[in-house]
Order: C-alpha cells, then structure tokens, then sequence
C-alpha cells in the first residue's frame, strides 16, 4: 500500500470518482472521452437517458479538455488551465500552477458549473 497523489471527485458529475496520477504523466480532465478523466465516463453521467444527457447545461459548462495536471514529484504538481470557463485551484483562477505540498494538505479544484476535485493523498494498492 502506498499513498499517491489523486483526484477525487467531490460535487458534480465526478462526485464518487477518482483518478491515481502517475509520475511524469500529462493527464486531461474535461467532458471529452478522449480526455484521460472523462466526465462522460462518470458513473452519474453514464446513468443519465439520451434526454437528460443532451438536456445537462451542467456538463456543457465542461469544456472537452477542461484543464491538464501532471505530477513531476510529490513537490512540483502541475495544473495548466486549457479552457475559456477557466479553472478554480484554492478559490483562485489560474493558467497554470504548481502544487508543492500536496504531502501536507489537499488542493481543491473547480470547474465548470459544479465540478468539484480534490487533489490528495490517497492510499492504493501497489500496481
């Protein structure tokens, strides 16, 4: 068992998921399939009928790529902005920012209308 950095889904479509990030691994968040962390891969999304998917004004307020975070060492955690809605990390709206202790206290980052991660340590099971 080791602790890795995570996403953890918190309010919105990715509440209840999470996503492990791999050292020096770019990965993209956002509505997009092609994104790595996809919300149209989402447990909640995927139980939305046709209707209901084409209707969510939510998830349109998720750009395809949404924003990219790569994770070079537990010091130096990257999270590049790639949408015109912007991204929230701390309450603050950046292009890009680098997470420096993440080993000490969780990150949250907002995005579109009600997308919620939290970047924290969680425990995983060696791969």
């Amino acid at each position: 068992m080791q602790k890795i950095p995570t996403l953890v889904g918190v309010s919105g479509h990715f509440q209840g998921e999470s996503f492990a990030l791999e050292y020096g691994k770019t990965i993209s968040v956002g509505r997009s399939r092609s994104a790595d962390f996809s919300l149209r891969r989402t447990q909640k999304y995927r139980g939305l009928d046709d209707k209901k998917k084409e209707d969510d004004e939510s998830a349109k307020t998720v750009s395809a790529k949404h924003f990219e975070i790569t994770m070079y060492n537990l010091g130096s955690i990257e999270i590049k902005n790639l949408s015109p809605n912007g991204t929230l990390v701390d309450g603050k709206s950046v292009q890009t920012v680098v997470i420096d202790d993440v080993s000490k206290k969780s990150h949250e980052i907002r995005f579109g209308a009600d997308e919620i991660l939290k970047l924290e340590m969680r425990v995983h099971e060696e791969l």
